[in-house]
């Protein structure tokens, strides 16, 4: 390790020494903290940690010296003419050379930050390394100052890893996500030094800082913020509020930095006034919350201080009173009552908090005025003040204030949101923009709280509430709730696109809530939405909006199937005609085919699921009706209708198709989940139990079902459609992606139960595991087409189609198939499904196609004995190939316990067994001419005998025949029994 530490100090280093991160240095130091056992004193590790933080050190305490001699060389190099420079330039390896040089210890500082980012991203390490965490935060935080860039930038990396190690991660999406996030007051008991540090950096930090007035602005940009300021407010923003304040006199109380957050509200630069709002809320404790947030609210200027016609930013008697100062204010409000009051415990306390602080801003409401108050920022601020206010009137239990807030923000947000509507400016403001924005999120919030984080969501209705709760507390009239009715139909088409996406996404989160059958509809009978969707379906050119428009389509539309048997609802898709369906059916269509965005494809394919939903109903209701004309008789149906029916064959075939290709695992995940979700919403699964019993088995399958649409083969045609749709769908219940696996597990099972009154998969826990719902599947599927041709049709398919999927010869090294794309998502059990179609095939009843009921004995035998002779070519085939182009290779076991060998042989088969079963229980009138196919299929897998499965498999074969035709097979017996033989040996062994 020595020589590790005088290598990472060695002079004469360049910029190549920095490769990705100080290359090999920062590993090699890892590995010798590693090597030391476990449970014994580190000695390595300390003395390491101890020497790296003085490599940092030094650099600090050598800055003055080495930033000028940096000067002093690079005026040198400057001064030295244009002699100087032609002798340069002749050399370039010397021009390149100097161009990498820098200072003496600039590059070990660079290393001795690597490592110790390394050191403290390791779990491992962890504990051996806390002791040092506080003086190695002192040294980055100090190192953003340096002139160098590579100082910066390694001293920014270990500052981050510190961060993560000492507070915990955080993820931004979730509220309370911090994990080991530990308040202020521990913190800094736990890291004494970095209180003295952080208070001497911010009071040195905060005196440099302008008032923000244009003329300081101007003098001298370079020198507005301190280097040490941005990390240290982030750092204290990481911090959670204490539920109690610090001791009288403690030194270490967070709360003593609150003098220098608060000057950072005037600084000219937006970000330092977000970061200051943020770094507040880990400083002022529960006790302390009340008093602050009164006295941020109190130095807001209020109505009477303002001086009209006044050309000051903001006419005011106050000292230093700004825009600026105003908007820091504002924004230290905001965070406070988002973070500290939204999570205090003490519910009346709250409500306290809110009832003082709604009589200051009521006093101050000109700020929220875009005419009294001309600045969109701050407008849009003080919105967002209002509307925290109320999210959190909204968790407290008959809050006394949620009326005069809700009516503040009501009458606000209004104004704010008719900004430029009447009057557009002559030029475009982005601020005015964000402030109708705002405006919008506001005045929907007044209606229902959109954000996904509450933790309870109260829609506001004029309705009268249950007695005690916090809906009869909302004194709401019917005339806010009629221009509420008017604004979202405007909002949702407004010529502002931040004001249609913010309307629609809070639409799309109204429409999913539950309370859709009671609150939800009292807010939106009679309005015509469905016109003013479908227009901006076809005129949105926004990628998001018409994303969001889709989603609002397919949330209302699964809303109204579930509640269309009640007696009053807004019209939408579940009373839209046929012809207006498949006009939206068409638009749908022709935007999949020229959208390219993901997102927007896989709502979609969504939508053309609802689609398909009514048109499945229509066929099948249809479907049932002719069911009254006989085969044979004229059908009085009208020609009309048929070709409507064929109208709605063709979509449902086309979806059929696009949702097995989108089924594919070569398929990104996100368009797998779609296809399955548009798949339930469909409806077309539960189809089955509706023209299952009305199939005819007088047509032989031929697969070519589309060619003609006749009234006698509607059912047919509809159930092979119905059943390959259910292959997709077993096929994505073996999908990678375990939420999609269980959640359609659960969808799946609830075809099952549909008509039970236990409902298991409500609770949301798979009863059974993902296999077991495949064999429900098929045991669902066996009981309603067992009957049918088309059903045993389907299996064979699945196993031809399973089997063939692993028959590609790959003349390329395994290695490099590895690295195939999509390779991983390929991981389906094959094998499973195979032995379950193949179980089903031997246990379909024969004498049911044997009957009169399934028309011709002759062409029922002749299609079993098809498929058992397809199924024995293919085996032979692949056998021959398979040996041709791997035989010569020496495979452990034999080349027939290779994987890519053993599925499409074992699955060809079981298949062929299955099949032989199926036609020998028929009682066939020749059965001595199946035999040769056996002793084709015994010599072709000979070299595959080596492989137990296979040879036991075939042997069972080769009895099956021997019992059935009793002559002629004791030759292929003798060659095919030896020693390995099983006796009880299950072919379908993954069943049981």
């Amino acid at each position: 390790m020595e020589q590790l530490m005088e290598r990472t100090i060695a002079k004469g280093q360049t910029v190549d020494d920095l490769l990705r991160r100080s290359a090999g240095i920062p590993a090699a130091f890892i590995a010798f903290f590693l090597s030391e056992p476990q449970g014994t004193p580190k000695k390595l590790l300390p003395r390491a940690l101890r020497w790296l933080v003085d490599v940092a050190n030094k650099y600090l305490t050598d800055h003055t010296e080495a930033n000028s001699f940096s000067d002093d060389t690079c005026n040198g190099f400057v001064e030295a003419g244009p002699a100087t420079f032609s002798i340069i330039a002749s050399d370039i390896y010397d021009a390149e050379r100097i161009s990498k040089i820098r200072d003496e210890g600039v590059v070990p500082t660079v290393h001795a930050f690597n490592v110790l980012k390394a050191a403290f991203n390791d779990t491992n390490l962890a504990t051996d390394t806390s002791g040092f965490s506080a003086e190695a935060l002192i040294i980055s935080i100090r190192c953003f100052s340096s002139p160098h860039w590579e100082v910066r930038n390694s001293a920014c990396l270990a500052y981050t890893a510190l961060v993560r190690r000492m507070i915990g991660f955080l993820n931004v999406h979730k509220r309370a996500s911090a994990r080991r996030a530990i308040t202020g007051i521990e913190f800094f008991h736990r890291y004494p030094p970095l209180h003295s540090f952080l208070f001497n950096e911010l009071k040195i930090a905060t005196e440099s800082l302008l008032d923000g007035s244009s003329e300081h602005l101007r003098s001298n940009l370079a020198k507005v913020v301190h280097p040490s300021l941005c990390p240290i407010l982030i750092l204290l923003s990481r911090l959670k509020p204490s539920p109690i304040a610090s001791e009288a006199g403690d030194p270490l109380d967070p709360f003593l930095f609150m003098p220098f957050i608060r000057k950072c509200s005037v600084q000219s630069n937006l970000r330092i006034r977000v970061l200051a709002s943020r770094a507040l809320t880990g400083l002022v404790s529960n006790e302390k919350l009340p008093l602050v947030l009164l006295n941020i609210a109190s130095e807001l200027p209020g109505t009477g201080e303002r001086v009209v016609n006044s050309d000051l930013p903001i006419p005011s008697n106050r000292v230093n009173c700004s825009f600026n100062s105003l908007h820091g204010m504002l924004l230290q409000l905001s965070s406070l009552l988002d973070t500290n009051c939204r999570d205090l415990p003490d519910v009346s306390q709250k409500d306290n908090i809110l009832a003082e602080l709604i009589h200051i801003l009521a006093s101050r409401s000109w700020i929220g005025s875009p005419e009294q108050c001309p600045c969109p920022i701050i407008n849009s601020c003080f919105l967002k003040v209002l509307d925290n206010m109320l999210g959190v009137a909204r968790t407290c239990q008959m809050s006394k204030n949620i009326d005069v807030i809700w009516e503040l923000l009501w009458r606000s947000s209004s104004v704010c949101l008719d900004l430029g509507v009447v009057c557009a400016p002559a030029y475009f403001d982005p601020t005015t923009s964000e402030l109708r924005k705002q405006a919008a999120c506001s005045y929907f919030n007044c209606v229902y709280q959109a954000s996904k984080e509450a933790a309870e969501e109260y829609l506001l209705v004029p309705s009268k509430g249950p007695p005690g709760s916090n809906l009869s507390m909302i004194s709401v009239n019917e005339i806010s709730f009629s221009r509420f009715k008017e604004r979202l139909i405007r909002s949702i088409s407004d010529t502002s696109y931040e004001v249609r996406i913010a309307t629609l996404k809070w639409f799309h989160l109204f429409l999913k809530t539950p309370e859709y059958s009671e609150i939800k509809r009292s807010c939106l009978t009679s309005i015509d939405l469905q016109t003013t969707v479908m227009k901006l379906l076809t005129l949105d050119n926004n990628h998001k909006c018409l994303n969001y428009i889709l989603k609002i389509i397919y949330s209302w539309s699964l809303q109204e199937y579930q509640n269309n048997g009640e007696e009053y609802y807004p019209k939408f898709f579940g009373d839209m005609d046929s012809q207006s369906v498949l006009q939206f059916w068409d638009k749908v269509v022709s935007l999949y085919k020229v959208t390219r965005r993901s997102k927007t494809r896989e709502m979609l394919l969504c939508c053309m699921g609802v689609c398909i939903k009514q048109f499945a109903g229509s066929l099948s209701s249809s479907v049932v009706g002719l069911q009254d004309v006989k085969v044979g008789e004229v059908s009085h149906h009208d020609p009309s209708d048929m070709s409507k029916l064929s109208v709605f064959y063709e979509c449902i075939s086309y979806y059929v198709d696009l949702i097995e290709r989108h089924s594919d695992a070569s398929e990104p995940v996100n368009m797998r989940r779609a296809a399955a979700e548009s798949m339930i919403a469909s409806g077309l699964l539960d189809q089955a139990e509706v023209i299952g019993p009305l199939v005819y088995n007088n047509q032989i399958p031929d697969g070519n079902l589309c060619s003609c649409f006749k009234q006698e083969m509607v059912v047919n045609i509809y159930a092979h459609k119905v059943l390959d749709l259910w292959f997709s769908c077993i096929r994505l219940l073996e999908d990678e992606d375990e939420s999609l696996r269980k959640k359609l597990a659960l969808d799946v099972q609830n075809c099952f139960t549909s008509k039970s009154s236990e409902r298991s998969f409500l609770t949301g826990v798979v009863p059974s595991q993902v296999e077991q719902v495949i064999e429900k599947s098929f045991n669902h599927l066996s009981s309603i087409f067992s009957h049918c041709l088309d059903y045993l049709d389907f299996l064979c398919r699945m196993v031809l189609d399973s089997a063939n999927h692993a028959c590609v010869i790959s003349e390329g090294d395994l290695i490099k198939r590895v690295f195939d794309k999509e390779i991983d998502n390929h991981h389906e059990e094959k094998l499973l499904i195979c032995q379950i179609c193949c179980s089903h095939l031997e246990k379909l009843p024969t004498s049911k196609f044997s009957s009169g009921e399934c028309g011709d004995i002759h062409d029922v035998r002749d299609f079993l004995q098809n498929w058992r002779r397809r199924f024995a070519q293919k085996l032979v085939l692949f056998a021959k190939d398979y040996v041709a182009a791997q035989g010569g290779f020496d495979w452990i076991g034999g080349v027939g316990n290779h994987k890519d060998a053993f599925l499409p042989l074992y699955a060809n088969l079981l298949a062929f067994y299955a099949l032989s079963n199926c036609v020998f229980n028929g009682k066939p009138e020749d059965r001595k001419s199946m035999l040769p196919e056996v002793e084709e299929i015994g010599e072709a897998i000979q070299p595959f005998l080596t492989n137990p499965l296979i040879s036991n498999l075939l042997l069972l074969v080769v009895k099956l025949h021997n019992k059935m035709i009793s002559e002629g097979s004791c030759d292929l017996i003798e060659k095919t029994t030896d020693e390995s033989a099983w006796d009880a040996f299950d072919p379908y062994f993954l069943l049981r």
